[in-house]
C-alpha cells in the first residue's frame, strides 16, 4: 500500500511526544487548525485544548505509558491501536484501550478520531469535577 510519506514517523513523533510529557510539540505535529474527535463525547477538540487535558492527566499520574502499540500505515496517514496505562497519584490503575485513525498531509496531523473506552477516560483527571 501507498501511504503518506513520513506517516508512520509523524505516529512516533506524536505519542513519544504525549508520553515523555512534551506536549507543546504537538503544535508542530499537528497542522494550525487541527482537531481531534472522541467518541466518548462526540465532540471535536482543538489541539490547545487537548494540550491542556493531556497536561492535567500526567500531571495526576505516577505512570503514564502506552502498552501494546500497533501501527498501520493507510492511504491518508495512519491508525494507532494501543493500550494507555495510568496510574494515578493515589493508586488508581486505568488502561484505557485506544484506537486512533489520523489524516497525516506533509508530515503533520490534520485530523485524529480518537476511540477510546469510554469506563477508562471517565475515570481520568480531565473528566472530575
Amino acid at each position: 500500500m501507498t501511504g503518506e510519506p513520513g506517516a508512520l514517523d509523524t505516529a512516533r513523533r506524536l505519542f513519544l511526544a504525549v508520553e515523555s510529557g512534551e506536549l507543546e510539540d504537538l503544535n508542530t505535529i499537528f497542522v494550525e487548525g487541527a482537531q481531534v474527535w472522541h467518541n466518548t463525547d462526540d465532540s471535536l477538540t482543538d489541539i490547545p485544548t487537548t494540550i491542556r487535558n493531556l497536561r492535567t492527566i500526567r500531571e495526576n499520574a505516577r505512570l503514564f505509558s502506552y502498552r501494546d502499540i500497533r501501527r498501520t500505515l493507510t492511504t491518508e496517514g495512519f491508525v494507532q491501536q494501543h493500550t494507555l496505562i495510568v496510574v494515578t497519584r493515589d493508586g488508581r490503575r486505568i488502561e484505557d484501550r485506544c484506537c486512533c485513525i489520523c489524516t497525516v498531509r506533509r508530515g503533520r496531523i490534520e485530523r485524529m478520531d480518537a476511540y477510546h473506552d469510554s469506563a477508562a477516560t471517565g475515570a481520568m483527571a480531565h473528566k472530575a469535577g
